[in-house]
């Protein structure tokens, strides 16, 4: 019997009720005999069970039934399933359709072609796997990224503007620590992404949505405002807009600098999603030269949710506070981490896998597009790629209920209120096209 068996077996029994709380466990080599497995994988098996809670070791004595082993785990939704959708998104076991997530799924990961990566970053760097990495991050990686956004977005910048985060959700936590004061007005793209709403009133900025248009934010809605009212910040997305797919012009992205210019405002870039482009993108940061522009990247929706390595490029002057804040908050990205992320930029891993998920996803969006557009579905604004569709069906006043229809086949939608400052999007739906099927289209006739 395997070790998987084996333990399996063990799990079932105890959980069933077979041995009670406080019983003596079969010996190591008793288990072995009787279950013709190995002593190694029955002292194995015998430490998973430990490390869950359902065993007790006593050196010299044997193993023992914790109290509770026998109440199966019934898989159940958390508490918080009921409250906050991203919540629900997040923490919904593999058996759900995360339709409304902002994450490819993992059969679009080349994980193979990742997993080469890792191993041979393991055998070169291993004096990574047990050190802290450096405050700033590791610097080949650095001078990779100097390279990475010349090639992809035209920003040039030295290694000494580069600061590595845990993810982009840290960078811009970090930017927002630094630039907003309690009750500084800060301009969000609206619909835009709720988590970046609550991390600014979380800093006690006061959140201002400027209207989301097709080829990025209104012009005229900020010009109004502003005359009005002092902006700290706009942090606003370039590429594939979270959550209508939209791309900044280049005739918009220059009336924003202007305004922040003129006004004094500081433009804060997130463009997690710019790496989905398959060609050379517009981006804020290329037209300002890092003045005004603080520029976000991350790995983590390209490559893995769990690898969170992103990155801040700013202005000289920028990084050293940002750096202070960097070392009170975690100290450093794992060191793994950023040597792994160095390795693929530098052979060409990430190249190669970019350009397959780019390809599919072009694909995926039209495929998308074209079948809910013949089930009557409608989008104010047409998304020009990546993931996400920001879709309303006319008939549909409240999406709420169409939500819950869809959950109970295991579909899990991101409702429109999400994305909200002040409007009102009950009738909208962020779709990510990339866990669209034809399982999932069956239920988008209304």
């Amino acid at each position: 019997m395997s070790l998987n068996a084996l333990y399996n077996s063990l799990k079932q029994r105890l959980e069933s009720g077979e041995w009670l709380a406080g019983q003596r466990m079969p010996s190591i080599r008793k288990l072995a005999s009787t279950s013709d497995a190995s002593y190694h994988d029955a002292v194995a098996a015998y430490a998973r069970l430990v490390s869950e809670g359902l065993l007790s070791a006593s050196p010299g004595r044997g193993y023992f039934v914790n109290s509770g082993a026998s109440q199966a785990v019934s898989p159940r939704e958390p508490e918080c399933m009921s409250a906050d959708p991203l919540f629900r998104l997040l923490q919904a076991g593999p058996h759900y359709t995360k339709l409304g997530g902002g994450w490819l799924p993992p059969a679009w990961r080349d994980t193979e072609l990742l997993a080469k990566a890792i191993r041979r970053t393991a055998r070169l760097e291993q004096s990574s796997l047990a050190e802290y990495g450096d405050i700033s991050g590791y610097l080949p990686m650095r001078k990779q990224l100097c390279v990475h956004m010349k090639r992809l977005t035209r920003i040039d910048i030295r290694p000494s503007q580069v600061l590595s985060t845990l993810g982009a959700t840290q960078g811009l936590d970090l930017v927002a620590r630094l630039l907003i004061k309690p009750g500084d007005h800060v301009f969000v793209d609206e619909p835009g992404n709720g988590n970046l709403i609550r991390l600014i009133q979380l800093a006690g900025g006061h959140v201002v949505g400027v209207r989301r248009t097709q080829d990025g934010p209104d012009i005229v809605e900020m010009e109004s405002y502003l005359a009005k009212h002092t902006v700290k910040a706009f942090f606003c997305n370039s590429t594939f807009h979270n959550p209508t797919g939209s791309n900044i012009s280049p005739h918009n992205a220059f009336k924003v600098l202007r305004l922040a210019v003129e006004h004094e405002f500081f433009v804060v870039e997130d463009d997690v999603y710019g790496d989905f482009s398959p060609t050379v993108r517009q981006t804020f940061a290329e037209l300002d030269n890092l003045d005004r522009v603080i520029y976000i990247g991350s790995f983590s929706k390209c490559l893995s949710a769990s690898l969170r390595v992103g990155y801040i490029a700013c202005s000289q002057e920028l990084i050293e506070p940002l750096t202070r804040l960097k070392l009170l908050t975690c100290v450093a990205v794992p060191a793994f981490c950023e040597r792994f992320v160095n390795t693929i930029l530098a052979d060409g891993t990430y190249a190669r896998h970019m350009q397959n998920v780019q390809q599919r996803l072009i694909s995926q969006q039209v495929q998308t597009q074209r079948s809910l557009l013949a089930r009557g579905w409608k989008f104010d604004i047409a998304p020009q790629g990546g993931m996400f569709i920001w879709a309303y069906h006319p008939d549909i006043t409240d999406l709420q209920p169409f939500m819950t229809k869809l959950e109970q086949h295991r579909i899990l939608l991101m409702p429109g209120s999400a994305f909200s400052v002040t409007r009102d999007y009950q009738r909208f739906a962020r779709i990510n096209c990339t866990h669209f099927s034809e399982a999932v289209e069956a239920h988008f006739s209304v």
